[in-house]
């Protein structure tokens, strides 16, 4: 579960600095960091706007100590972060969107030593992106909502919401970093993501060595995307190798 997780970061690690690819990323990156600043002042604004809704909720339903209330709504914010995050990831891959052909190839062949040529138009690159950062932004939120329906049991919903919700928008902002390989093989959208599901614990994996690159402040805000976009094709890449296998078998 861990190896194929690791060593597509550590191919990713070569193929950025090792073979100099980053300099071909530098327009997405500087894209990202524009990215980064208006999710971040829009996650403030809405952070700001849930704390005052919860807070009078709170006050208003529940028969809550001041200190509790307090405590839940710190909650609430918190677990608002990971539809920020999972929209910051799936919308940062529409950045790379133009190159993410080129760069495919690339890794394919390094990674396989062959690679099919594969080149579409410009809008044409953009659609699966978006698709899955529509898809993903969407079940991250649904995700939230229903962190929030358990959350209200005492204590007990709490512990659950949190087990729940943090693997599961883990897994979410990977998926479109993955997908951009499996699209590449011809796979539809929803198999794409049976197979993706399969690979729950890997995926899981991987977005976690993500997510800790981008606890790196600022360096890692915009070079872990970065490593993400490349390591999941990597990634997309082994995933499918075992489909082809166990299909074969």
């Amino acid at each position: 579960m861990f190896g194929k997780a690791k060593y597509s970061f550590l191919k990713a690690h070569e193929i950025l600095w090792k073979l100099g690819y980053w300099r071909y990323l530098l327009i997405p990156i500087l894209l990202s960091m524009v990215l980064a600043f208006v999710l971040t002042v829009l996650g403030i604004a809405l952070s700001s706007i849930l704390s005052l809704w919860a807070y009078e909720f709170l006050s208003q339903f529940f028969e809550l100590p001041r200190i509790l209330r307090e405590v839940l709504i710190l909650v609430i914010i918190i677990c608002e972060i990971g539809p920020l995050y999972v929209a910051f990831r799936s919308l940062v891959l529409v950045c790379y969107a133009p190159f993410l052909d080129r760069l495919s190839i690339k890794v394919e062949e390094l990674v396989n030593g062959s690679a099919k040529e594969f080149s579409r138009s410009f809008l044409e690159t953009l659609k699966r992106p978006l698709l899955m950062a529509a898809f993903t932004i969407s079940a991250s939120v649904a995700v939230f909502g229903a962190g929030l329906v358990i959350g209200v049991i005492p204590f007990v919903g709490l512990l659950i919401s949190a087990g729940l919700l943090f693997p599961l928008q883990i897994f979410l902002s990977s998926v479109a970093y993955v997908d951009t390989y499996l699209e590449r093989i011809g796979l539809t959208p929803k198999e794409s993501f049976k197979l993706m599901r399969k690979n729950f614990g890997s995926m899981f994996i991987f977005g976690l060595i993500g997510f800790a690159i981008m606890l790196i402040p600022v360096v890692g805000w915009f070079v872990g995307p970065t490593y993400s976009v490349v390591a999941g094709i990597v990634f997309g890449i082994l995933i499918s190798k075992e489909r082809e296998g166990s299909g074969s078998a």
